[in-house]
């Protein structure tokens, strides 16, 4: 089986068509005070089958799919790509 965000975050970081700046990503983080973190596609390192692996500050961080709440091509206010808690998954920036 396919796995959509494992696809869109491949394509975040190959797809040169694709300005991977504009990518947004919050997730889940238990660490957080906030209960939250967030990323942007520049941040995407390596695609794993089960999650994505991001630059955060000077070390690496690997956040699980299941764990990603929210996706928006345009930055923080941009146009929704996936939202977890509405079920909209619209992988195509």
């Amino acid at each position: 089986m396919k796995n959509p965000m494992k696809d869109f975050f491949s394509r975040v970081l190959w797809d040169s068509s694709l300005d991977r700046e504009k990518v947004w990503v919050r997730y889940i983080s238990r660490g957080s005070a906030r209960g939250y973190e967030e990323f942007t596609g520049a941040d995407v390192l390596r695609v794993a089958r089960d999650g994505v692996v991001v630059s955060k500050g000077s070390a690496e961080k690997y956040i699980p799919y299941h764990r990603i709440v929210e996706i928006r091509y345009g930055g923080k206010e941009g146009r929704v790509i996936f939202l977890k808690s509405e079920g909209i998954y619209g992988f195509r920036p």
